[in-house]
């Protein structure tokens, strides 16, 4: 095997290695193990159950001020109302600066420079639950049930789909470890991925939080602190279902439509990259063949002759074009051979 196809395969042998290296929290997305740590029937319908409640009494929302869009009015009533006993707050953005400046200072430059404010919106979540402890819930989502049986973990996430799990619907006991990793992992993902939808989703959103709960049950965990997850058909449409969903995500750029189809295609798009891949490596391949086949050396040596030979004439043309190109010719081969 020649040399040069030695360094190209090691090459990308490296170029691989530093990509599986980079995405492998990313594709163990594409398993999907949230089953073993669902809410059971039992523990979210069974009203006689005694389970001791650990997650403080606290519904946790933000918004950019406490003038709320008409749209969500009705479910955040609605929270209020079924829940009197809990403690509610509206964190504006405002309050959230405030609160990041007092109580986790190191923060506050990465939480300022966010070029996103959702990026904000997403970051102050996982300090208040880490924090105070207690529910957070998205303003789109409105209760229709109460969330007693929720709080019998000692954290809890919901399921979302293809994959990962979801940031708009989250509790906590305070200091909880997972969200203590959580925050503590924000500034190593705060990058700009290209597309606005990647970078926040991938910095601070869904995204970003699925492969902190992939990193944080890896080597196991501790029962009591066992992240607990609300599966699909208890979060929304479905009788027995906490939640009522409005119209969100107001922060959806245009390329998140592509992002969207592409999450509902996960195999098609996987063997789209395989074949882009491919694509890649054949040009690459057939570059590299061109530049070491004869042709492109004769070209070579043609052209530098052709330089040299009209150097030492002087540009004097004085031979016919014919009689030129025959002694280049002559010349190049003698020197390839």
């Amino acid at each position: 095997m020649r040399a040069e196809v030695q360094y190209f395969l090691l090459v990308h042998l490296v170029i691989v290695i530093i990509a599986v290296s980079q995405t492998f929290d990313l594709m163990t997305l594409l398993y999907d193990d949230s089953i073993k740590d669902s809410f059971t029937d039992e523990e979210l319908y069974n009203s006689s159950s005694s389970q001791l409640q650990l997650i403080p009494k606290i519904i946790h929302q933000t918004y950019k001020t406490r003038d709320i869009p008409e749209v969500w009015k009705a479910g955040q009533q609605a929270c209020i109302d079924l829940h009197p006993d809990y403690q509610y707050i509206l964190w504006t953005d405002e309050m959230a600066m405030e609160f990041i400046a007092r109580e986790y200072p190191w923060f506050l430059e990465t939480f300022k420079n966010y070029k996103f404010p959702i990026e904000r919106a997403d970051a102050i979540r996982y300090f208040v639950l880490s924090h105070y402890g207690g529910v957070y819930i998205d303003l789109d989502d409105g209760c229709k049930k109460r969330l007693d049986p929720l709080l019998t973990a000692s954290a809890f996430l919901r399921k979302t789909i293809p994959t990962g799990i979801s940031n708009d619907l989250m509790g906590s006991v305070p200091k909880h470890p997972f969200f203590i990793k959580a925050i503590n992992n924000l500034k190593k993902y705060d990058r700009n991925w290209l597309s606005p939808y990647i970078t926040v989703m991938y910095s601070t959103g869904p995204l970003y939080l699925s492969v902190i709960w992939k990193q944080y049950k890896r080597w196991g965990v501790d029962n009591q602190f066992i992240v607990k997850i609300l599966q699909p058909n208890a979060y929304k449409k479905s009788e027995n279902a906490f939640f009522n969903i409005s119209k969100g995500s107001s922060w959806h750029k245009d390329d998140a439509k592509f992002m969207f189809l592409m999450a509902h295609h996960i195999p098609w798009a996987i063997a789209g990259g395989f074949l882009l891949a491919a694509i890649i490596l054949l040009m690459e391949y057939s570059l590299y063949r061109f530049f070491v086949s004869g042709k492109f050396r004769y070209w070579c040596c043609w052209k530098q002759n052709q330089y040299f030979d009209l150097e030492a004439r002087g540009g004097n043309n004085s031979r016919g074009e014919n009689q030129d190109s025959e002694e280049l010719d002559l010349l190049v081969k003698t020197r390839i051979d």
